[in-house]
């Protein structure tokens, strides 16, 4: 069993980390918030399954961190980091490289990581976002 450690002292004073996970596949969705559960010391996370719910909830509420798929049904990852704040931190998932432009992904501000997840590198993230609104 490999046990990853990113935590460091952060404050549960004040604001929590919102954290939203999109992807259509239930398994990924799962995995992402169980490890960020287990990484993270001040998260809320809310995971959603279509696209088009998790837009209308981009769109209506406060987040910090933006977790999403490539390609889904409704709406892609693209399509629901341009709904995000600039100041979102965003971060693309996918299987299909070759398909993404990379000058898109600047344009949003956004992080890339090839399927599979990088739970490593995605720990960092949230800590490091953490570290910020403590």
């Amino acid at each position: 069993m490999i046990t990853y450690n990113y935590s460091e002292e952060v404050s549960v004073k004040g604001k929590q980390l919102e954290v939203v996970i999109v992807d259509d596949e239930v398994q990924i969705t799962e995995l992402l918030r169980t490890f960020i559960e287990c990484a993270s010391t001040n998260s809320n996370i809310h995971t959603f399954n279509d696209s088009g719910e998790a837009r209308k909830y981009i769109l209506h509420h406060a987040v910090d961190v933006l977790i999403t798929d490539y390609k889904m049904p409704k709406y892609d990852g693209l399509q629901l980091m341009e709904n995000a704040p600039h100041e979102v931190k965003k971060i693309l998932i996918s299987g299909y490289v070759s398909e993404i432009a990379e000058e898109k992904l600047q344009k949003l501000n956004a992080v890339f990581f090839e399927k599979p997840v990088p739970m490593k590198a995605i720990g960092k993230i949230i800590n490091e976002q953490e570290r910020k609104i403590a």
